[in-house]
């Protein structure tokens, strides 16, 4: 596929005076648009008898104001970056306009190297090459994709979005992490195997920034090419590393919620270096953008966008009556307006409010969560209780007659490959342990079910209260069972479609062979309605392999890989990303966001941890 050439729109030449003066387009004024939106009725008037899909794809309900004329003054400050870590900082030019120093800017020369250094090194051909033309400059990468940014027309256009930010392996869209091979290149723990491994290209993406009204500064004689810092986190961070570029008026931290501490609890000094910075008001700049950048994100990079019936986050927003706090200049209200339309109205259980901003005293609350996530706490509350009832403790690995049951509550792996190779000389037998590592327990019970004079027939994982976690982890219970694991991913942005299949090394030899599977016992598997990510995908590749029998109820389903999402202001959120998990069935991939049924239905919640009697069960299924 050739490079895309940059597109040449020459603009009226405009004599800047000053050194630091810019182009300025689609930037609006931003106090009028505020004031424009503050009430929902004024757009129902406005709009009354057009449809939804009028307003598809843009940010409506503003203004539609003149770009300012005066030429706007452009301010930098050189601040610190820190990067996953307090002790790795290097120091980077941020930039302002009109002096507005909560909305920053960065220049793309400065990104170019900053992705760089991140992402290239010795063992990953990653680097970036700028080239500008006029308004019109093109990044392009070391694998020949390039990204086209129009600064006088605004707007981003991607050749080939998925190859412009892959980083990994070979897939085109990472299905399982890569790093597993030593410094020889061989396999270890889990093998990508290229039958069955395929990858289909999705079609061109374009930004259209003006339509969001994104503003973009440009001015060619001083080199300067300024794009806002969460526009950038957004596209080309956090699809790549999942990893957010966080600003707080002091500094930038390059990090996610793990490296601040926040799910633990206990702050990082990452994360208390970024909670310190003074809580305060929002300029009405920065308000609109974070609402318009918002809406971009969303209606580009949520992955259920089209089932949710979500013509765009603008119409929802409104309609729903969020717009109003959304567009707010107070971070109490419009993190509080986030976080309950999260739960409410998407309630998909991989996006969720992570942590309210910084500048967030006190989060405004709206109300609860959605149906979804109350039914599945009720739910969960059922299951959990059935097995606490069963008359035995469940343990993660155990034998009833000639059947051997395993049980995983969630999919772990935190290790690095080499380390699984040493077995735990205790091993945790609490399958809710969040200590309990998946390659662990799988080769823990490969080497009880494989032991001579071993007399399971029958093996069973049990799923029924795994509610996802490492896809990875889910590719080695996968290729257990079957041998070969094909994983299955589509893209819902840009249509792209990646196919990869594994094996796991379940005894540890070094070798990947019909020695690491169980495929010739009599295969089973428990599913429930909180069966979910993981838990249902891996579910949905035993049914399409036709070589496993399903037990239980439907599953919960959750067919994105989640996505870690910033505010401009600096709230931090989950979502459900354009990635979605698919299993291929006869040439075409099938979604499973809505769980999968099972082949035998087990009625009652108790008889799911009734050893004994589902032992008789399924003995008596021959």
């Amino acid at each position: 596929m050739k490079n895309r050439r940059i597109r040449i729109r020459r603009a009226a030449a405009v004599l800047l005076t000053g050194a630091m003066s810019v182009n300025m387009v689609s930037a609006p004024l931003y106090a009028e648009a505020l004031e424009e939106t503050e009430t929902l009725g004024a757009y129902e008037a406005e709009t009354e008898g057009a449809s939804a899909d009028d307003y598809s794809g843009v940010v409506s309900d503003s203004p539609q104001t003149e770009a300012d004329t005066s030429v706007p003054t452009v301010s930098s400050e050189t601040m610190p970056f820190y990067f996953y870590d307090m002790d790795n900082r290097f120091d980077y030019p941020v930039y302002f306009i009109n002096d507005v120093k909560d909305l920053p800017y960065v220049n793309l020369s400065d990104w170019v190297d900053i992705m760089t250094g991140m992402l290239g090194g010795d063992e990953e051909p990653y680097n970036l090459e700028l080239e500008t033309d006029g308004s019109v400059a093109m990044v392009t990468r070391e694998n020949g994709f390039s990204m086209v940014i129009d600064f006088e027309n605004p707007s981003i256009i991607f050749e080939d979005y998925d190859l412009f930010v892959h980083y990994g392996d070979k897939s085109l869209i990472d299905m399982v992490s890569s790093g597993y091979s030593d410094e020889n290149g061989d396999p270890v723990l889990i093998e990508r195997i290229e039958k069955g491994s395929f990858d289909r290209n999705g079609k061109e993406l374009e930004l259209d920034l003006a339509a969001y009204q994104i503003p973009l500064y440009w001015s060619a004689d001083d080199d300067l090419y300024l794009i806002p810092m969460q526009t950038l986190s957004d596209f080309l961070s956090a699809p790549t590393m999942k990893q957010l570029f966080l600003y707080n008026t002091t500094a930038v931290y390059v990090t996610d919620s793990t490296a601040l501490g926040i799910e633990s609890g206990e702050l990082t000094p990452m994360g208390e270096s970024y909670l310190s910075a003074p809580a305060d008001y929002l300029s009405d700049d920065l308000a609109w953008y974070s609402y318009c950048e918002l809406c971009l994100a969303l209606d580009n990079l949520y992955g259920l966008k089209e089932i949710h019936d979500i013509s765009s986050f603008d119409n929802i927003f409104t309609y729903t009556g969020y717009k109003s706090d959304l567009t707010s200049n107070d971070p109490n209200v419009k993190d509080g307006a986030l976080d309950d339309f999260i739960n409410y109205y998407l309630d998909d259980f991989h996006s969720g409010f992570t942590f309210a901003s910084y500048r967030t005293e006190e989060l405004q609350e709206i109300g609860g969560g959605g149906l979804s996530l109350r039914r599945d706490n009720d739910v969960s509350e059922i299951y959990l209780s059935a097995r606490n009832n069963a008359g035995h403790a469940v343990k993660a690995y155990e034998e009833v007659g000639n059947t051997a049951y395993i049980t995983f509550d969630h999919f772990t792996m935190t290790k690095y490959a080499d380390e699984y190779y040493t077995m735990p000389e205790d091993l945790e037998m609490d399958p809710s342990s969040e200590t309990l590592e998946t390659p662990d327990l799988i080769t823990y019970a490969h080497k009880q079910i494989t032991r001579e004079n071993s007399p399971i027939e029958n093996v069973v994982v049990d799923l029924s209260l795994n509610g996802g976690g490492a896809v990875d982890a889910g590719a080695a219970i996968a290729a257990w069972f079957l041998g070969e694991a094909s994983m299955s991913i589509r893209s819902s942005m840009t249509g792209a479609i990646s196919t990869g299949t594994y094996r796991f090394d379940a005894n540890l030899d070094g070798a990947f062979n019909d020695d690491d599977t169980v495929k010739d016992k009599n295969l089973f598997c428990i599913i429930g309605p909180y069966s979910f990510s993981c838990g249902n995908l891996v579910p949905n590749l035993y049914k399409s392999s036709g070589r496993v029998t399903l037990l239980g109820r439907q599953s919960g389903g959750g067919s994105c890989s989640v996505l870690p999402m910033s505010t401009a202001y600096g709230t931090l959120f989950n979502i459900s990303s354009p990635n979605r998990m698919s299993f291929l069935k006869n040439g075409s991939y099938y979604d499973t966001d809505t769980g999968i049924e099972p082949d035998c239905v087990i009625v009652r919640p108790e008889s799911f941890y009734d050893r004994e009697g589902l032992t008789e069960y399924i003995n008596n299924l021959f």
